[in-house]
């Protein structure tokens, strides 16, 4: 093949679908299926359970969602957006004579929009790369790989040669043009500048970094994603977490793993294919992974309702602003059925019929031009709930009214989710929203460390941090951490100051690879697990007295390192 010539990848090819499936599962087993599948090259494994199949898109057949196909569409996923250091007793494990702990020998892992490898933040004092592996999803795939499906991978060698050139993009060519996956990147595990009161909470670990491709247009108009949105699909992300996995095992490391991503699609029960993913990996010793909670709590993106048997039906009010598609997800406590009647602001009504075999339903008004396309699926395979998942066309601007029917005799309770900001015009909410019950997924996954933020200042949860529990009543959020008015780097060698609970799940992130240093490379305990670390951070978080625990704001705490390690030792 010719050199640089771009090799066919379906993963980066817009004419194929990408569908997530666990082929562990398959009864009949699924030998013969993944041979043909490999040869033709529509299929990608991404660990011992999940794998993707890529098909050809049929624009005559429209994709849409089903009971069977659900599951296996990426769901969208996006941002979320040195006092610290003291206040968490960072720094006293920093500079204690006998612990020392800074994360040498451990390895910290961002999957996100990537890195800027050039800024000081990640560079040794000799000018080397603290940086062992980078996988840009994003560029075209010119050579098989052996460890990355498509888009190019780096290793710190080449890194190094970048760094040493004149020309470092020439040999390197990845960036990091939102900046997001760097100041991650320099919250978990930056270098200590004290000019610029900034340093990671494990500034001597390695760094692994995925930069995600894109998503694809076709789930971009599925999802009805706003154009310029910076969104990224669930398998992308898979295939990044598993990248780490085997970069941390290359390099004989323990791995922490920070998800500042996320997206409201989904029961909210943590059983999404990226959810269990991370529970599985969190089992393993040597593995941890961390994701923020979402900042939804007050974008009133959360209705919370029941239909009491008396009345037979509850109303939701929706105020929609400027005219734009949106989707909606609706979920009803299994085992009732439901059913909608959906009134526009001129009062024109239109039904959503409860079915086992009208499963697509498209709602056309008359007096304006809003069109609204209803899936029904009357038992979801994951929850056995009910799901209806709208896709709101040219809705027209202002108070439109659901209502939700069940005929049960004890009484139905559901929820309603609308897209996350910024995927969604802010003068659309619910006029009786719930703040409670909006974390994001993947931080609704059970055994992930899931992180709300709090200011350091006042010790006040962040303003607009989501809030738990889970609809199936798991104790989510685990810990607050700081995640208000951080300061870190930023691309081009800058610094600057953000908030929001990826911030926190960053920190989080370098905490836990410190625990893994005391654990694993100190050869104090070599069977430390991820569980293992939100356990001890749940035992050791700082709780006040003048709250009750756990809680849906704060989770069990403020995460305490410097108590968590009392308790160890």
């Amino acid at each position: 093949m010719p050199e640089n010539e771009t090799l066919f990848v379906p993963a980066q090819d817009e004419r194929y679908a990408d569908y997530i499936v666990k082929y562990s599962e398959f009864v009949q087993g699924p030998v013969g299926y993944i041979e043909q599948a490999i040869s033709e090259k529509r299929f990608e494994v991404i660990n011992e359970n999940y794998a993707v199949v890529y098909s050809e898109i049929q624009k005559e057949v429209p994709i849409r969602i089903t009971a069977e196909s659900y599951g296996a569409i990426p769901k969208y996923y996006t941002y979320m957006s040195l006092e610290s250091l003291n206040t968490s007793g960072i720094s006293r494990l920093h500079n204690h004579p006998y612990l020392r702990l800074r994360g040498r020998g451990t390895a910290v892992a961002i999957i996100d929009s990537g890195i800027d490898y050039e800024h000081p933040a990640f560079r040794n004092p000799d000018g080397t790369s603290r940086i062992a592996c980078l996988w840009d999803q994003s560029l075209p795939t010119t050579k098989v790989s052996e460890i990355v499906p498509y888009g190019e991978d780096f290793t710190k060698e080449q890194i190094d040669a970048a760094l040493a050139s004149e020309e470092p993009r020439q040999i390197v060519p990845s960036y990091d043009e939102n900046g997001h996956g760097t100041f991650l990147a320099g919250i978990a595990a930056g270098n200590l500048d004290e000019e610029q009161d900034s340093s990671g909470t494990a500034p001597e670990a390695t760094l692994i970094v995925v930069k995600l491709k894109p998503m694809k247009q076709y789930l971009r108009e599925l999802y009805l994603i706003p154009e310029g949105a910076e969104v990224f699909q669930e398998n992308d992300i898979m295939f990044g977490i598993q990248y780490a996995i085997t970069c941390a095992q290359m390099l004989g490391m323990p791995l922490s793993v920070c998800i500042g991503l996320g997206g409201s699609l989904g029961s909210h029960w943590g059983e999404s294919p990226i959810s269990l993913f991370l529970n599985n990996m969190n089992r393993y010793v040597g593995n941890v992974s961390v994701a923020a909670i979402g900042n939804e709590g007050n974008q009133r993106h959360h209705y919370q309702g029941r239909v009491e048997p008396q009345q037979g039906y509850a109303q939701v009010e929706l105020k929609v602003g400027q005219r734009e598609g949106f989707i909606m997800e609706f979920w009803g406590n299994a085992p009732n059925p439901f059913s909608m009647i959906i009134e526009s602001p001129s009062g024109e009504q239109k039904e959503i019929v409860k079915s086992r075999t009208l499963m697509f339903q498209r709602l056309s008004f008359v007096f304006s031009d809003t069109v609204i396309e209803a899936s029904y699926v009357p038992i979801e395979r994951q929850t056995g709930e009910t799901l209806i998942f709208l896709r709101i066309l040219n809705p027209v601007e202002g108070i439109w009214r659901i209502q939700v029917l069940s005929d049960s005799c004890q009484g139905s309770g559901f929820h309603m989710w609308l897209p996350v900001t910024p995927l969604i015009n802010q003068e659309t909410y619910f006029l009786a929203s719930s703040p409670d019950v909006t974390l994001t997924t993947p931080a609704v996954a059970k055994d992930v460390i899931s992180v709300t933020a709090y200011n350091t200042q006042n010790e006040s949860l962040y303003l607009e941090a989501s809030r738990g529990y889970t609809p199936n009543m798991n104790i989510k959020p685990d810990i607050a951490a700081p995640g208000v008015d951080l300061r870190g780097p930023l691309p081009n060698g800058r610094y600057g100051v953000r908030s929001g609970t990826s911030l926190a799940a960053a920190y989080t992130t370098g905490a836990a690879a410190l625990l893994f240093e005391w654990a694993i490379v100190k050869g104090n305990d070599g069977a430390f697990s991820g569980n293992t670390v939100r356990n001890y951070m749940v035992r050791g978080a700082r709780r006040s007295r003048l709250r009750q625990y756990p809680n849906p704001e704060w989770g069990y705490g403020i995460l305490d390192l410097y108590h968590v390690l009392e308790l160890l030792t």
